[in-house]
């Protein structure tokens, strides 16, 4: 395990450090072994273990220089992760409820105006899709090509414009119709947005190019999907300076829906699934996707989008639009089962993870997303329906909450744990969050697309919802508490010693050694058992003083269990 490497060999962090792991688990390091290191860095293992043995032959006595110290950007996701959480829970999945419900209450679509509408995806979209990326890619990244960040401080400065974007969008968007202040605010905050995206890309590619880092798949894939972030991010900008008091029908009817395919299929399926590619099988031990076939897929998912937005914006009145649509919606669906394939989701995961039910659901709902997108003409040749914007919102949120959301979920239940030194075996396995989101989720799609056939299902629409904030909210709490260095039981404790000391936590060594605590009960010490002084004076009190409190020779009794511990071995 790292933390007993790192606490016996100290000087084996300047060798961990060069391969990806400063700042990650604070000063004892993450709790995992050498081997899921590796694995997670892509490197040999049998390379790593040279090079650790040749640290520790060194002196003990070894001294960072100021270039390997933690700093700033090896902390950087915290802020953007908190953010995101932030938003999740006010201007994103907490607005959108608020706005279901008036939809319930109103029993029809026009209950919220088109303006909150897009405010409230704004905020989806760059406060929360956008601070997990950004926050993710900043920590991962420069970690998976073994180097460091570039220019630190950029971060702190996409961090500033991405939350003054966020906010100012949210307030001023559904007023921009009416007011002309508030259309400029509004442009000001796409165009905040617009430039942290294109510093954040270009950020992240000079720290790619400065790795000297060899090529791979994923690569591509995630600098082809911070290619539609900022592409997305002109349209947005073009679209709010066009979206003025005389809003024209062409901004909603074709435009609109342009962009939000750029954003969630260009950008948002494209990174997750190069994020996948590179994570599935390091993290999870699930089995690789060849180099050919990933790239494969790049290219009709790409192919895909660039057709979808083709047929919305330019030939919307052509009749070969149709035939377009049906086809890029073919290709983003071939791609996603091209990549998806060989992971063999299917399965059980080797190494097991309590997000191993989150990242199967996700994608369960991409393909479902998908297939409801390919279905849309015969849904609408059905329902002897012209268009459904009940239908095409259902599609949309299976997307953006069924995959994006539960895999944001996932992802970062399984990262902000091991940056910060926990276990995530040891922390609770998110059961309920992944219940409500997923119920809620497909209460929504269900729903929604109901309404075309039967209007009272509309007051259900607010229930499915709740269900989803709620969810979202018992994660994000959980989530919060470790960003926020709540300390868990693990990190008080650290690794557990070859032997007891009279400086020992009490607690400490009845969680390391629970066969001692007859001893301690021989001894006199009941206060243990009891759970609340246990999990409180327990954590403060020494041994030594413990035994001056209740008379007890320290050393006799800490020889004792000690003995204890040699005839439990």
């Amino acid at each position: 395990m790292i933390p007993d490497l790192l606490h016996e060999y100290p000087q084996a962090r300047i060798i961990l450090d060069k391969f990806g792991l400063k700042g990650c688990g604070g000063t004892k390091g993450p709790h995992e072994t050498l081997e899921y290191f590796a694995r997670a860095h892509g490197l040999d293992e049998s390379f790593l273990l040279s090079q650790i043995q040749s640290a520790v032959l060194q002196p003990n006595n070894v001294i960072l220089t100021e270039d390997e110290r933690p700093g700033f950007a090896d902390t950087i996701y915290r802020p953007f992760f908190l953010a995101g959480l932030f938003t999740i829970l006010t201007l994103g999945a907490t607005w959108g409820v608020m706005l279901l419900w008036r939809i319930s209450i109103g029993h029809g679509f026009n209950a919220a105006s088109q303006q909150e509408i897009n405010a409230h995806a704004q905020a989806q979209v760059y406060g929360w899709m956008g601070f997990f990326i950004m926050g993710f890619a900043y920590q991962a990244f420069p970690r998976f090509w073994h180097y460091r960040l570039v220019k630190p401080f950029l971060a702190a400065i996409v961090f500033s414009l991405m939350c003054s974007g966020v906010l100012l969008a949210s307030l001023s968007i559904p007023f921009a119709a009416d007011h002309e202040w508030a259309h400029a605010l509004a442009t000001c905050a796409a165009a905040a947005e617009l430039i942290a995206v294109t510093i954040f890309l270009a950020h992240l590619f000079t720290t790619y190019k400065e790795s000297g880092k060899e090529f791979e798949p994923y690569i591509a894939y995630v600098f082809t999907a911070l290619g539609w972030f900022v592409i997305s991010s002109i349209a947005n900008l073009c679209l709010t300076l066009a979206a003025g008091k005389n809003m024209p029908s062409f901004y909603l009817a074709c435009c609109l829906p342009a962009l939000r395919d750029m954003q969630f299929h260009g950008l948002a399926i494209t990174i997750i699934l190069g994020v996948s590619l590179r994570t599935l099988p390091a993290l999870f031990g699930l089995p690789s996707v060849s180099s050919r076939q990933a790239m494969v897929g790049l290219v009709l998912l790409t192919g895909g989008v660039v057709a979808e937005i083709i047929s919305l914006a330019a030939l919307q009145s052509s009749p070969f639009a149709g035939l377009l649509t049906e086809g890029a919606h073919a290709s983003i669906l071939a791609a996603c089962f091209v990549v998806c394939l060989p992971f063999r989701l299917w399965q059980n995961f080797p190494d097991k993870d309590r997000v191993e039910k989150f990242i199967k659901a996700a994608f369960a709902w991409l393909f479902i997303s998908l297939l409801m997108l390919l279905a849309t003409p015969l849904y609408l040749q059905v329902g002897a329906l012209q268009s459904s914007h009940a239908y095409a919102g259902a599609i949309r949120h299976a997307i953006t909450v069924g995959f994006i959301s539960l895999m944001i979920m996932g992802y970062s239940a399984k990262v902000v744990p091991t940056l910060n030194g926990i276990d995530s075996r040891t922390q609770t396995g998110l059961v309920w969050p992944f219940i409500l989101v997923n119920t809620g989720c497909f209460l929504r799609v269900v729903l929604q697309a109901g309404t075309d056939w039967d209007k009272r299902l509309f007051p259900l629409l607010g229930i499915s919802g709740s269900l989803e904030v709620i969810g979202l909210l018992l994660w994000a709490v959980h989530l919060a508490g470790i960003l926020l260095g709540a300390p868990s039981d693990q990190q008080l404790r650290g690794p557990r010693p070859a032997r007891i000391t009279a400086d020992s936590i009490v607690s400490n060594v009845l969680e390391w050694f629970p066969e001692t605590e007859p001893i301690f009960l021989a001894r006199g010490f009941s206060a243990i058992n009891n759970p609340v002084l246990r999990r409180t004076v327990a954590r403060q009190v020494s041994i030594a003083r413990a035994c001056r409190l209740h008379g007890v020779d320290a050393d006799a009794f800490v020889s004792e269990l000690n003995r204890v511990i040699e005839n439990s071995q």
